[in-house]
C-alpha cells in the first residue's frame, strides 16, 4: 500500500520478509522526555533518534509511567504505548534528512513538550556519529525533574516550529506494528 502523508512517501508492508539485518532501537517514553537506547551499539540518550538511512530498524516502543503514543512525521497513526506493553515497529528511512516525532496521546504530561527530531544520516555518518557516543559516553538523563515551562504555554504550537519544507524531508517506509 502507498500513502502519502505531508509530502513524505511511506511504504506500509503487512509481512516483511524474514532474515534482514535490522537494528534494534529501545524507546522508552517518560513524562517530559524520551529516552533512546542502541543495546547492540551501547549507546543510550535521549531527546533525539538518531538513524541510519536506508537500513531497517526495529522499535521496541514503552512507557515508563502513563500512557504515552509514538509518533514520527509520516508514519500515519501514532502508536498508543500503555505502561507494561511493548509495542514494535518496523521502519527505514530511505535518506539522510530530518524529521520529526512526538507523543501524541493526552496523557497530562505537556506532549508539546515530548517533540523530538529524527535525524537519519548516511550508514558512515551513522557509524562515525556512534563511535563518538561510545567514546563520550551521556547517560539518558530527565531535562527536567519538574513541569517544563513549554507544559503551560497553550498559545504556542511546539509542533510547527522548525519543521523542513515537505521536499526536505526523506521517505519513511513502516511494517505493522505489533504487540507483546
Amino acid at each position: 500500500m502507498l500513502i502519502f502523508a505531508a509530502g513524505l512517501v511511506l511504504f506500509v508492508y503487512p509481512d516483511l520478509p524474514f532474515g534482514r539485518s535490522v537494528l534494534p532501537i529501545k524507546v522508552i517514553a517518560h513524562a517530559w522526555w524520551w529516552e533512546f537506547d542502541y543495546p547492540t551499539l551501547g549507546i543510550k540518550g535521549s531527546d533525539a533518534l538518531y538513524l541510519p538511512s536506508d537500513r531497517w530498524i526495529r522499535l521496541e516502543l514503552q512507557s515508563a509511567d502513563v500512557i504515552h503514543s509514538f509518533w514520527i512525521e509520516g508514519m500515519g497513526k501514532a502508536i498508543d504505548l500503555p505502561p507494561g506493553k511493548t509495542q514494535h515497529l518496523d521502519l527505514r528511512v530511505k535518506s539522510p534528512g530530518k524529521l520529526y516525532g512526538n507523543c501524541d496521546a493526552g496523557c497530562g504530561c505537556g506532549t508539546v513538550c515530548m517533540r523530538f527530531p529524527v535525524l537519519a544520516s548516511n550508514p558512515a555518518e551513522f557509524n562515525a556519529w556512534a563511535a563518538q557516543q561510545r567514546a563520550h559516553p551521556v547517560s539518558a538523563i530527565a531535562r527536567n525533574s519538574g513541569t517544563p515551562a513549554c507544559a503551560f504555554d497553550k498559545s504556542v504550537d511546539h509542533r510547527a516550529k522548525d519543521r523542513p519544507s515537505p521536499g526536505a524531508q526523506p521517505a519513511l517506509q513502516r511494517s505493522d506494528v505489533k504487540g507483546s
